[in-house]
Parts: structure tokens; C-alpha cells; sequence
């Protein structure tokens, strides 16, 4: 099967119509005007349009490339195609057109210089079904700015860098360890606790109120978010070949995938809106519900037309639920790893923290400029880890030129964040762990331009500083309490990841000893 494809692909080329006619009548030697019409249709279907950015030349109908591009994850796929194609390039998943941007200049060029262009979201058929273009993240246009304007206004009013926001992360965190405490250095599972308490992070912020971690209707929720994410690669096929989902059963988990969100939506959101309804009070606005509701009586009463309404408010605070637990909870868990693979750097991290913090109080975020390695371990994490490969599918707004190429309206644009993050010519040594690298020779912390782990412009991740926050507070804290150490020291947990809606370490147990 391969010879043939190489074949093909060698005798195809860059085709023309002119082409194909005279491959027709020199090899197939038959003037049918049936077989010219089945030629023809062929072209047709093979064909691409003209000027995008090269890319793989044998396309094949309904599938595009997705038979040629190998059995490698996403990165090494990537990687080598960026080194055959060039920085800018292109393929077909399905019959739906991708463009992959490459390197720093080429990303920041397009989605900073270029924001007003390239900062959409494509028409994908689950996207479609799940967020239905409305919420923060699959909405565009106005309705985007307008959702993603009063969430930043009311996050940076909750208290994102202010104390307000880090009492009720150490709130969380007290509980998170105390629960780790309980397993007395045994090893256990944090895969699904590290979820429950970013999650409940979201949840003061959202509804005003936390969930016990055993309480059966939250338990339910994460468990139904983890199972979509698993479900990706299963979904994802049918954002570019709809028509599969009508096939018999639910082997792409489409229908399982909407029963969940219905259940998060109908179960969860919807009773917690109607309750704030019920007693809400516009003197006090203390979480995300409340004050998007008191704007939306604003809107009202002033007979102003606005995209702040209650579908957009349910969609809304699932995009905050699902992008502000799983990238924050990937995080520590892959940090983790990296101290069981890298014992001297827990080592230094919990010298630095006895040294600015001692062992009687929490860490805060005042202490923050005082412990430079303990933040260059996260900010390596979050590069060597990499959370978000591509980060989250953009488009353009209309038939656009970049760099020469022809960038047609609603096609999918990848900005490959894993082409600036592991760039050997940007970091030297990109494929090892090294902390050190963001301290400069006074061991202050320092970022080169080229750091976008929460990828750039204006769909740059809405929780960064959340994000940066929780991630400072949990490990420093975490590490305060405990030394973390592997289960079996002569075999370690794999640091081969898993690849779906984000890039998470392979589910480990670990110990967590307490220090005190």
C-alpha cells in the first residue's frame, strides 16, 4: 500500500485539470465519456485552492491527509512537517483545510500584528453543537468581545493579583493538604483530588461557594469533563466528517459527549443561575453569576441591546470551569513529575522556601519575589510540558495573504506553540529540564519575548494570572508540607505524555511524605 501512495503521490504532483485530462486519455487509453467524467469528478475532489501554503500533494476525498500523516503524536508530526513544508504550511483533516503556523515571528506576527484578522474561531461541527458560537471561547465577533470584556473586568474585580483572590486559594489549599496528609506517605492517585481543588478555585469564583470533594454531584461533574477530554480524539473526527456520527451506536462518543455537557448545563449551571435569581441582590455582588446577571438588569432597564444574556452566562461559565481546572491541574501534576525525575530541584525549591517562609506560615504571594527558583520551576514546567500544543483553533475573519499565501476565510489556523517552546535556537537546550535557564546572573527571574506557554494576541488564555497564581501558592505550599517521592524509585513514572484537549502526563501514583 505504501509503494502505491508513493507512486501516486510522485506521478500526481502539483496536478492541473490540463493535467489530470491528459493522465486520462495517455494511461486509461479510453474515450468513454463515462471514465473522462469519473476522471474529472476525481480532480474535482482532489483539488485544492490555488496559493494556500504547501503542504502534503496527494489529498484524497472525505479524508485529506489524516491516512498519510503516520501514527506519531501531534509534535513529531508537526515537527516534521515544518521541516519539509517550511514555517507556514498546510493539510487536510478531513475535507476541512488546517493552516499551521510555525515559529515565534510568523505567530506573533499573526495573531498580534495581526489580531483584527485572525482572531475567530472556526466552524467546527462539535464546537458548533457543544458551545453553539456563543460563551468565551467559541464565540467571535462582538459577542466574543463583549463576553470576554466582563469576564476580565469582573475576575480583575474578585481579586486577580489582590488578596482577596489568594484567601480563597489558601482556603483550598489548607483542605487539599489536609487530605494528602491522610494518606500518611502511602502512595496515591492526585490525579483526581489536584482536579477537585483547582475546580473548587473556580467555583468561589463562580458561584460564590466551594463543593466537598466527596459531595456525589460534583464528583459527577469531574468526572463527566474528564471523560470528554478522553473522548477528544473520538469527537474530534467529527468536527471534520459530521456525516460519521449517524453511523450505528455511538462509537465516536458524539452522543455521550452532548448527554455530558447537557448534564453540566441542566444539572449544575442553570439551578445555580435560577438560585442567584432568587436571592440576588445588587448591593452585593461577591462571585461571577451575580454581577453578570446585575448587567444584564442594567442592559434591561436601560433598553440597551446586549450580548450579555443567560445563554451566553451558562456557556460562559463552562468555558471558565473546564479551561480553569484542567490547564491548572495538568500543570501541577506534570510539575510534580518533574520533581520525581528531578530530586535535586526539589531539593533547592524547599531550601529556598525555608529560607524566605520557615515552616509556621503558608506561602503567599508576597514572598514571590523572594523565591525566583521556585517560580523558574513552574515557568520550565510550563514550557517543557507544553499544556496547550496548539493552543485553540483560530481562523480569519476573510480571504486573507500572509507571507504570499492565500488564507481562505473559516479555514483552520494551528499556532504551534510547541515550534517556539521547544526551539533549540531560542532556548539552546530545549529538550532538557533546567530551571536555571529563567535566572539571569544575579538569580533574578527573566523571560525571553519567545515564552507564550499561554499562547499570544487577543485570544491569549483569559486565566493566566489566575493560573500563575494557583500554581505559586499550591506547589510552593505543597512542597512546604511534603517530600514528594516516586513509588518505586528504579522506575519512575513516564514523562511520555497524553494527548487531548491538552497535553497531560500519563496518570502516576506518588508518595507524599509529610515533613512535619
Amino acid at each position: 500500500m505504501a509503494g502505491i501512495i508513493t507512486k501516486l503521490q510522485s506521478s500526481i504532483g502539483d496536478y492541473t485539470l490540463e493535467d489530470f485530462k491528459q493522465f486520462c486519455k495517455d494511461n486509461v487509453n479510453v474515450r468513454s465519456g463515462l471514465v473522462f467524467g469519473v476522471c474529472i469528478g476525481v480532480w474535482w475532489l482532489m483539488r485544492k485552492p490555488r496559493g494556500i501554503p504547501p503542504g502534503p500533494k496527494l489529498t484524497l476525498p472525505l479524508v485529506g491527509d489524516l491516512l498519510f500523516l503516520g501514527k506519531d503524536d501531534i509534535t513529531v508530526i508537526l515537527r516534521r512537517m515544518r521541516k519539509k513544508y517550511g514555517d507556514v504550511f498546510s493539510m487536510y483533516f478531513g475535507p476541512r483545510l488546517v493552516i499551521v503556523l510555525n515559529g515565534y515571528d510568523k505567530i506573533k506576527e499573526a495573531l498580534v500584528k495581526n489580531g483584527d484578522l485572525f482572531s475567530d474561531r472556526p466552524t467546527l461541527f462539535v464546537s458548533e453543537m457543544i458551545g453553539n458560537r456563543r460563551g468565551i471561547v467559541s464565540s467571535s465577533g462582538q459577542r466574543w468581545k463583549d463576553q470576554r470584556k466582563f469576564a476580565l473586568e469582573t475576575l480583575r474585580e474578585f481579586g486577580f493579583g489582590r488578596t482577596i483572590l489568594e484567601d480563597k486559594i489558601h482556603e483550598e489549599i489548607e483542605v487539599f493538604i489536609d487530605v494528602i496528609r491522610k494518606h500518611n506517605g502511602r502512595q496515591f492517585d492526585m490525579f483526581r483530588l489536584t482536579q477537585s481543588a483547582v475546580s473548587n478555585v473556580i467555583s468561589s469564583l463562580v458561584y460564590g461557594q466551594r463543593f466537598e470533594y466527596d459531595d456525589p454531584l460534583f464528583t459527577e461533574f469531574l468526572e463527566r469533563v474528564e471523560e470528554n477530554f478522553n473522548n477528544l480524539g473520538n469527537t474530534g473526527l467529527i468536527n471534520v466528517l459530521p456525516m460519521i456520527r449517524f453511523l450505528p451506536g455511538d462509537f465516536f462518543k458524539f452522543k455521550r459527549t452532548l448527554a455530558n455537557v447537557a448534564f453540566a448545563e441542566n444539572d449544575i449551571i442553570r439551578p445555580s443561575i435560577a438560585e442567584h435569581k432568587r436571592n440576588f441582590d445588587p448591593h452585593h455582588t461577591d462571585n461571577y453569576i451575580d454581577s453578570y446577571i446585575k448587567a444584564m438588569k442594567r442592559a434591561e432597564e436601560n433598553g440597551q441591546q446586549s450580548n450579555l444574556d443567560e445563554e451566553n452566562l451558562i456557556k460562559s461559565i463552562g468555558d471558565l470551569f473546564v479551561a480553569g481546572t484542567e490547564t491548572t491541574a495538568t500543570t501541577i501534576l506534570w510539575t510534580i513529575l518533574y520533581l520525581l525525575h528531578n530530586p535535586s530541584v526539589q531539593v533547592r525549591c524547599y531550601k529556598e522556601i525555608q529560607d524566605v517562609v520557615g515552616s509556621g506560615r503558608l506561602p503567599s504571594m508576597k514572598d514571590k519575589p523572594s523565591m525566583p527558583y521556585n517560580e523558574a520551576v513552574i515557568l520550565e514546567v510550563l514550557r517543557k510540558a507544553n499544556i496547550a500544543i496548539n493552543g485553540v483553533p483560530h481562523t480569519v475573519s476573510e480571504d486573507t495573504i500572509f507571507h504570499g499565501y492565500v488564507i481562505p476565510k473559516d479555514a483552520i489556523i494551528l499556532p504551534n506553540l510547541d515550534s517556539v517552546l521547544s526551539d533549540d535556537e531560542i532556548w539552546g537546550d530545549a529538550d532538557v529540564f533546567r530551571p536555571e535557564r529563567f535566572l539571569d546572573s544575579s538569580g533574578k527571574v527573566t523571560k525571553p519575548e519567545e515564552y507564550i506557554p499561554f499562547s499570544a494576541g487577543r485570544r491569549v488564555c483569559l486565566g493566566e494570572s489566575l493560573a500563575k497564581m494557583e500554581l505559586f501558592l499550591f506547589m510552593t505550599t505543597l512542597m512546604q508540607r511534603f517530600e514528594f517521592k516516586p513509588v518505586d524509585p528504579d522506575n519512575l513514572p513516564t514523562l511520555k505524555g497524553v494527548f487531548g484537549i491538552t497535553h497531560a502526563p500519563t496518570k502516576y501514583d506518588v508518595r507524599a511524605v509529610p515533613r512535619c
